[in-house]
């Protein structure tokens, strides 16, 4: 971990360093992934209109539909619900199922544009695929991802980006599923959880070997407490967030990446988001003690979720003490 305390003047000027390599470098190059919005220029094109650098660069087609990849995540970015309408039920029937490719993020996408259709078709896909499995007593969604089938639990491809979705779009479903969505995440992450002493943590599938435990954002206690901060309070789960924020703490930055997938920025938002949940300003200081640090971290990665780009939307976040993830909570 840095030894640099927080540092708002230094962070403002990485924030411009970063704006400023961005647009010299230009569009990212054409790639599979080149125009979505995880590495890809919409989400680049967004983070530098968030942070008040915008850029005429031209949303092209991506080569896929979902959010993470391809055209609903590109609609978004762009504002056009015509698009989004036409990629979002191919999205939501992805046997992925999950927010970077399937149903979860259409439904995060429907509610951020005001799709109130295409949410509730979402919602309807994901209730229904919502099963119990009886080897671990909890109700658990299933990906075909890459010819075989899994059961991811964190936030870019399991349950609780699922749950997420669902969580966020509260309006267009009962209270009665609300209470049962409650219910059901709890028990899930009490029965797939790895504990020791005060701290807990997920492998990122039911099945992953214990070797395969991670602490980032898209698997991991980041991510779980990413998902599940703007849930109603409820003691058990209140518990669970508090120890998985502990265990981020524990284990310190990411080594080698500053971005908000698998990278020091993402790990720090959890800070952010139980700065939030629980009044505790200790939360605060964590966050932005990662920041200092990924600010060392910095590769010139392009990207959003991948690169430096959603590192200074990071930063900017720790300065306003805002806990919005950027193109989840908030467009």
């Amino acid at each position: 971990m840095t030894r640099q305390p927080w540092n708002e003047r230094l962070v403002r000027h990485a924030i411009t360093e970063i704006l400023d390599e961005a647009v010299d470098a230009g569009p990212p190059e054409e790639g599979p992934w080149s125009a979505g919005v995880y590495e890809g220029v919409a989400g680049s094109v967004y983070a530098l209109r968030t942070l008040g650098k915008p850029v005429e660069w031209p949303l092209g087609a991506g080569e896929a539909m979902g959010f993470g990849d391809g055209e609903v995540g590109i609609a978004l970015v762009a504002g056009d619900r015509e698009r989004f309408r036409a990629a979002a039920r191919a999205c939501i029937d992805d046997p992925w199922n999950e927010l970077v490719f399937g149903a979860a993020g259409a439904l995060v996408a429907a509610r951020l544009l005001g799709e109130e259709d295409v949410a509730r078709a979402a919602i309807g896909h994901l209730w229904s695929t919502w099963t119990f499995d009886s080897k671990a007593g909890a109700c658990l969604w299933t990906q075909q991802c890459d010819g075989r089938s899994e059961q991811f639990l964190g936030f870019a491809h399991g349950l609780v980006g699922n749950v997420y979705g669902l969580l966020s779009a509260a309006r267009f479903q009962t209270l009665d599923h609300q209470a049962e969505l409650m219910h059901r995440i709890v028990e899930a992450l009490e029965r797939t959880a790895l504990r020791e002493g005060n701290l807990v943590n997920w492998l990122p599938t039911r099945d992953s070997p214990a070797d395969g435990i991670r602490v980032q954002w898209c698997h991991g206690a980041p991510g779980v407490v990413c998902a599940l901060a703007g849930a109603p309070s409820q003691p058990r789960l209140d518990a669970l967030l508090l120890a998985a924020g502990e265990l981020v703490w524990e284990a310190g930055p990411i080594r080698g990446n500053a971005g908000l997938c698998h990278g020091t920025a993402g790990n720090g938002w959890a800070f952010l988001k139980l700065n939030r949940r629980t009044r505790d300003r200790k939360w605060l200081g964590h966050a932005r003690r990662f920041a200092m640090h990924a600010i060392e971290q910095r590769t010139g990665e392009r990207g959003l979720w991948s690169g430096d780009l959603g590192l200074a939307l990071s930063l900017r976040a720790c300065i306003d003490a805002d806990d919005r993830w950027p193109l989840l909570d908030v467009l």
